[in-house]
């Protein structure tokens, strides 16, 4: 009987420390803001502050690649422009990582070309040639950018407006040339110190471990003050 009540123990305890990690880690929320959705090319985005001071900021750029993407396995992109917050109120900029290839930044948005420099309020990511795959044979991948930019950080309900070039193998453009605004969100804190608000919302799994952890911990207690 002792036994199996340390067993049972052992495993209530494992459950309450993974509920209590795998409850902090949730990432980034993958929409599709546009209307019509097909927009979107069938995938997903998310922007998110991955940290900041009172005068700059990280701000990562996500695509979730997905199945349902209606270009072909063989595009990739070569062009991505954002206006990093509401006002447009940064001075200086750089690219921190992006996918693979070559890519640079430079200010201004895009068109049906890529990256042009032109529009005020702009970043845009340009690639060497066609740019980052969107696929890895059949498998969709997730591409990113994280940006460095000096200003005023974002604040609760900003949004990024967000530009992408998709290209085939010739280098010319498929799809819609998306064109659409993405809510700004603030992950585990990290708008905090700069006057940010949180918008990340955890992940549903998050909240069924947390919930899972603390049902482990009232089993534990009830078992030691029974065997008490």
């Amino acid at each position: 009987m002792v036994s199996k009540l340390l067993t049972k123990s052992k495993l209530l305890s494992a459950i309450v420390l993974l509920g209590s990690a795998c409850s902090l880690s949730a990432g980034p929320i993958f929409s599709c803001s546009d209307v019509p959705a097909s927009g979107c090319n069938g995938n997903l985005y998310a922007i998110w502050v991955v940290s900041q001071t009172a005068t700059t900021y990280d701000l990562e750029v996500d695509i979730q690649v997905t199945n349902s993407y209606t270009g072909s396995i063989t595009d990739s992109i070569n062009g991505l422009a954002i206006i990093p917050d509401n006002s447009g109120s940064f001075t200086a900029f750089s690219l921190l990582s992006h996918p693979s290839g070559t890519w640079a930044v430079q200010g201004g948005g895009l068109n049906d070309s890529g990256c042009d420099g032109s529009g005020s309020g702009f970043i845009c990511a340009k690639a060497t040639g066609n740019g980052a795959p969107l696929f890895s044979g059949s498998n969709p991948l997730l591409l990113s950018w994280e940006f460095l930019i000096t200003g005023t950080p974002p604040l609760s309900g900003d949004t990024t407006h967000l530009k992408y070039h998709y290209v085939n193998t010739d280098g010319e453009k498929v799809g819609d040339l998306g064109s659409f605004d993405v809510g700004i969100q603030c992950i585990g804190g990290s708008c905090e110190g700069g006057g940010g608000g949180g918008l990340g919302v955890p992940e549903p799994v998050s909240f069924l471990l947390a919930g899972s952890g603390l049902i482990g911990m009232y089993f534990i207690r009830r078992r030691r003050s029974r065997s008490r």
